[in-house]
């Protein structure tokens, strides 16, 4: 039998501050990814810039997401080429890094008790307790503990890795000082910093090909993508993707195994490996697939964004039943503390 030929998906992203998930330009992430033809995504563009006046030859998300175009962008989102053609990954950016640390810590101290915290929800429900609770609870001391842990997976050299992991240590200790309902997860991703040592090595590029970026969006979303359509597709994929640094030769090499091969991440996960065929990096100015993903994820970002700060936004309804349920995104009705705190027994 010959091999399936790969279903091709263009992506394009907004929103992207690389590592910077604390004070960058925008406090959400969008990857927007469609299976589009060529002739279908260049009719859409055509029609989108009639609709908008536009003249450039590359029409950019900025231009869709002005106010004065908001039935234009309702017109896209609601195309029905895009109902079973296109989705968006969103990453709550400051929801994320609060899950890296605790992924960094506590998950891998739970690890090496042989417990698995994803299985069964206690993870999550620790990342949403503290994104949730810890601001209040420890106001500027919680800040400064997501900005020390950011600053330790970005360092550049050992030196830079040691004074920024003393300074997220005395981060903790200050938090520690105070008596609250979320006292308990701050002891135990205390308790776990000494997993990051192993960690700040392979950040740093030491025994492999390449240095991880534990911390970029685009890493996971590209993962949860590649996900997506091989599943709805029965296919391998093959990703076209606007240029992006972040994907160099190498990092791609390692995205394909473990999503081959997810099993090496963690053991329950064995048999649903997925193929990524290649990833073509393009320019968006000659592929109007890319185009299209790009109009979708700039419309997706601005109104996250919006939701994010606790307000609406006209094209809610139009873009949620593209967003994926793969999303990183923090959800309240997940905070259960008897569920997050079974790893303390078994630590």
């Amino acid at each position: 039998m010959m091999p399936s030929a790969p279903i091709v998906v263009a992506c394009d992203e907004s929103g992207n501050d690389g590592e910077n998930l604390v004070d960058g330009s925008s406090p959400v992430f969008a990857h927007a990814s469609i299976t589009l033809s060529d002739s279908d995504a260049a009719d859409v563009m055509t029609e989108v810039r009639a609709r908008t006046r536009s003249q450039s030859a590359e029409l950019k998300s900025k231009t869709i997401v002005q106010p004065k175009h908001e039935a234009t962008a309702r017109w896209l989102l609601q195309h029905p080429l895009l109902e079973s053609g296109a989705s968006v990954h969103l990453t709550h950016k400051r929801y994320f890094l609060v899950a890296k640390l605790l992924d960094s810590t506590v998950e891998e101290m739970a690890h090496a008790e042989g417990y698995d915290m994803y299985a069964d929800g206690s993870a999550l429900s620790a990342a949403n307790i503290l994104y949730f609770l810890a601001p209040s609870a420890y106001a500027e001391k919680w800040d400064e503990i997501l900005l020390a842990f950011q600053n330790f997976l970005r360092a550049k050299t050992a030196g830079e890795a040691t004074s920024t992991l003393e300074r997220l240590n005395t981060a903790f200790v200050k938090t520690l000082l105070i008596e609250t309902p979320t006292r308990d997860f701050i002891e135990l991703a205390y308790a776990g910093i000494s997993h990051l040592g192993s960690l700040s090595a392979l950040q740093l590029g030491h025994g492999i090909d390449h240095r991880l970026r534990t911390l970029d969006p685009l890493i996971p979303a590209i993962g949860a993508t590649v996900r997506l359509w091989a599943k709805a597709s029965g296919k391998p994929v093959e990703l076209l993707h606007d240029a992006a640094k972040e994907l160099s030769p190498e990092r791609i090499a390692a995205i394909r195994d473990d999503l081959a091969k997810p099993e090496l991440v963690s053991p329950r996960e064995a048999g649903n490996g997925v193929e990524l065929t290649s990833v073509v990096l393009v320019d968006s100015q000659h592929d109007e697939r890319v185009q299209v993903a790009d109009l979708v994820a700039g419309i997706a970002r601005v109104v996250a964004q919006r939701v994010a700060a606790g307000e609406d936004h006209p094209l809610f309804d139009e873009i949620k039943p593209l967003i994926s349920q793969d999303s990183i995104w923090p959800d309240e009705t997940l905070m259960n503390p008897e569920q997050a705190r079974r790893v303390a027994t078994r630590s």
